[in-house]
């Protein structure tokens, strides 16, 4: 006859197998890895803030994005009604350091270190020198009231060079088929294809620059060069659909502005600046206007013009 189990022997009966479940777990544990381990195979994990503001400038709306200098400003659309031709991105911001025979496209926003400050009807963008071109750069940008802002650029130079010229372009989100400039007299549409920069130089000694090997990079990646014979008659940049009242114009001063182009290929517009040999140790200042004007016909932008001339050599004499 078999002995009947008692209570406490069930009960130890019972304990057995969570003690076995308990035991595998633990010899599958994995093993601790050890500091260096971790620090080999484990990516830090960081935030990195990314400021945005928006910004509204009679009429016009958009974007500062100080966490990202390369794109700048951006135009994202109108108020009131007003149609925009083309919101922009990367409103006249510093691209290109060209030099005579040297080209560095790119190189500001490639190379150079670069921070932002953003105050109440401002930005400024600092940019330090980069290994091949000692050059230090100031932008600020300052929003107009009436629409659009005021640009103005100070390039200091460790070394002088010869024909300096820099590359302020703007983006466009698609191919600008209502863009002009006024050459020859006249109002031209200023168009380029997608493996095309055209240039519309201010005088001959501008056209040889373009020629003497500072773009070189764009011919090395198929883009080919077009400089129009005429010329700009204006240092100015439009875009305008005929069926608007409404002009979106970029400017600057002649004595300032060596050239203003058309890139199909990244559909930008731009302007190079300076256009001059500068000496080592000197400071090259230059202003650019960004503005949304009213305009029935294209030379309704042309007095709006003649204002910020005015306004900009009046403040250069102070």
């Amino acid at each position: 006859m078999s002995r009947r189990t008692t209570p406490k022997e069930k009960a130890k009966k019972r304990a057995q197998p969570k003690t076995a479940a308990k035991k595998r777990a633990s010899s599958k544990a994995p093993r601790k890895k050890s500091a260096e381990q971790y620090s080999t195979r484990l990516a830090v994990a960081s935030l990195r803030p990314v400021p945005v503001y928006d910004f509204e400038a009679g009429g016009l709306h958009g974007c500062i994005r100080l966490a990202d200098p390369g794109r700048g400003i951006e135009f994202s659309g109108c108020l009131d009604g007003k149609a925009l031709p083309g919101p922009c991105r990367e409103v006249l911001s510093l691209r290109h350091y060209l030099a005579r025979g040297q080209g560095g496209l790119l190189i500001p926003r490639k190379q150079a270190e670069c921070k932002g400050e953003a105050g109440k009807k401002a930005v400024v963008y600092r940019y330090g020198q980069s290994p091949d071109w000692s050059i230090s750069a100031t932008a600020r940008y300052d929003l107009l009231a009436e629409g659009g802002l005021d640009v103005t650029f100070a390039f200091t130079l460790v070394e002088g060079l010869k024909g300096f010229e820099v590359g302020i372009e703007t983006l466009a989100p698609k191919m600008q088929r209502d863009t002009y400039v006024h050459t020859g007299g006249r109002w031209a549409h200023a168009t380029a294809g997608p493996r095309l920069q055209r240039f519309y130089p201010r005088n001959m000694g501008a056209a040889e620059l373009i020629a003497d090997g500072r773009w070189n990079g764009l011919r090395m990646v198929g883009i080919g060069l077009s400089v129009e014979p005429q010329g700009y008659d204006y240092p100015m940049v439009v875009m305008w659909e005929p069926n608007t009242s409404w002009a979106l114009a970029y400017m600057a001063l002649t004595e300032e502005c060596s050239s203003v182009w058309i890139n199909g290929a990244e559909r930008a517009v731009g302007l190079g600046l300076v256009g001059a040999d500068v000496k080592a140790k000197s400071t090259a200042t230059c202003r650019v206007r960004a503005l949304l004007c009213q305009a029935e016909q294209l030379d309704d932008v042309i007095p709006y013009y003649r204002e910020f001339v005015r306004e900009a050599r009046t403040t250069r004499k102070r």
